[in-house]
């Protein structure tokens, strides 16, 4: 794998914390975005750069100016629940201005790996005008978004998220179990995979969930 410059975006997420280390002991460079400079310190200590910003702020030019330096810029931010409002500024709006830059940059655009969750293009739930509704139609609108561009992009749709060890992966087909789970650990062997590759998998998007499999055999 090549050594790659690394703008990860949501780095103070439970995925990230992982994935931060992981891209570093992978020998990238990796400079780390959050929300809450509380969470500054631990990145450093990671090795990345961190950057103090909230993607809610940025226009265009904003993030042209933000993702230009970079090989491969990792989405792994959210809202987290909380308010509706909040969810569609952050999921979907921030996300979509993103790929808006990114479609600007052109042949210039790095590469970009969006996590998301098992059959978010496709899904759907009651409108109930809450967050979890908010956040199932900004990913599903933000991953249809990046199927029908040009950009150079891997979608991650893992399962329900969970704090156990990765074991290994196992990759999901159109049958999904409704218990199925997904290790964040995993999530962010996945995204180092991913990053190391710059391309796509064979699959994109690329539903998975936790087994036995090798990641660096996908």
């Amino acid at each position: 794998m090549k050594t790659q410059h690394v703008l990860l975006l949501g780095a103070g997420g439970n995925v990230s914390r992982h994935a931060v280390p992981k891209l570093v002991e992978a020998g990238h460079k990796v400079t780390a975005l959050v929300r809450n400079p509380d969470h500054a310190k631990q990145l450093v200590e990671d090795g990345a750069t961190a950057v103090v910003r909230d993607l809610t702020t940025l226009d265009e030019e904003g993030w042209a100016r933000l993702l230009t330096p970079f090989d491969v810029v990792g989405w792994s931010a959210g809202a987290g629940g909380g308010s509706a409002e909040r969810t569609y500024a952050v999921d979907r709006d921030a996300a979509m201005g993103m790929i808006d830059a990114l479609e600007e940059l052109g042949e210039f655009a790095p590469f970009t790996v969006m996590v998301s969750y098992a059959g978010a293009a496709e899904a759907s739930t009651e409108d109930d005008g809450g967050s979890w509704y908010a956040y199932v139609e900004s990913k599903k609108a933000v991953d249809q978004r990046l199927l029908a561009s040009d950009l150079p992009y891997q979608i991650l749709g893992p399962t329900r998220l969970t704090d156990d060890p990765s074991q290994g992966i196992t990759l999901l087909g159109d049958q999904r179990d409704p218990a199925s789970e997904t290790p964040r650990e995993l999530v962010a062997d996945v995204i180092v995979e991913s990053v190391g590759r710059g391309e796509p998998f064979s699959r994109n998007p690329l539903d998975f969930e936790g087994g036995s499999g090798k990641v660096s055999e996908i």
